[in-house]
């Protein structure tokens, strides 16, 4: 990495995936992240790391089952992943309204 410009990928996972269905590129749902990453890369840029955020699938154990293979798999190629919390109801404030 010496003399090139370090480049660090951010991935909203959820984005990714359910932006993928919708184009219809479900059979890329396997997707190699890091490999797509690195063919974007210049010449004078270097890989410093990955990170995809994500939060984990509840009350479905075969989707709970597949999204664990995945993330198994690209944490193999370095990928770090990031759990938040998936929030499927969004709230109303009572103070002011606003959702």
């Amino acid at each position: 990495m010496q003399n090139k410009e370090r480049v660090i990928a951010y991935i909203d996972g959820f984005n990714l995936y359910f932006g993928m269905l919708e184009a219809g590129h479900d059979k890329l749902k396997w997707l190699n992240i890091k490999k797509l990453i690195e063919s974007l890369l210049r010449h004078d840029q270097a890989l410093a790391d990955i990170f995809y955020f994500t939060s984990r699938v509840r009350n479905n154990p075969n989707k709970e089952r597949r999204q664990s293979l995945f993330i198994d798999a690209i944490e193999g190629t370095a990928v770090k992943v990031i759990y938040g919390r998936y929030q499927a109801n969004t709230q109303e404030c009572y103070r002011c309204g606003n959702v």
